[in-house]
């Protein structure tokens, strides 16, 4: 064959590839993220003390944001300063479209000795299509001076 005649021609590898990588990337855009990966999040930002995150993750009906912020504040800039834990997520689960819950294992002072792990569940909510922690149903032996 002459070049002349392949030219308009698609191969069939090459339209297959094409549609793969549309494909791949409508998932990765319209994918929204897992209960357990909003849940790691957010024990992070406990661990790290980041005000700004936890208060975006965060659900409080009836609470503005900023008093959400100030009393994220609160907590682990001062009542929970010095606080230090550890934990390992283990699953999570979830209960309809908008409840779920993740599973972890908290080791609470875990510079000190004879600390031991306990199993722990932070309650999750979706609002507005994204996961949020619910922060009045948390455990409140969590962290000192958690929001109330």
């Amino acid at each position: 064959m002459s070049p002349m005649k392949q030219s308009g021609r698609v191969s069939i590898l090459m339209l297959a590839s094409i549609v793969s990588v549309v494909f791949i990337t409508a998932i990765l855009l319209f994918s929204k993220e897992s209960v357990s990966s909003v849940g790691t999040r957010f024990l992070d930002a406990l661990e790290r003390h980041d005000v700004d995150t936890l208060t975006k993750m965060s659900m409080m009906s009836g609470t503005s944001p900023e008093l959400i912020r100030k009393e994220w504040d609160q907590c682990v800039n001062h009542a929970g300063k010095y606080y230090t834990f550890a934990y390992h997520v283990e699953g999570a689960s979830q209960s309809g479209d908008n409840l779920g819950s993740v599973r972890f294992r908290i080791i609470k002072d875990a510079d000190r000795p004879g600390a031991y792990d306990e199993a722990v569940e932070l309650p999750m909510v979706k609002v507005d299509g994204e996961w949020k922690v619910d922060v009045r149903s948390m455990s409140h032996e969590l962290f000192p001076g958690l929001p109330r």
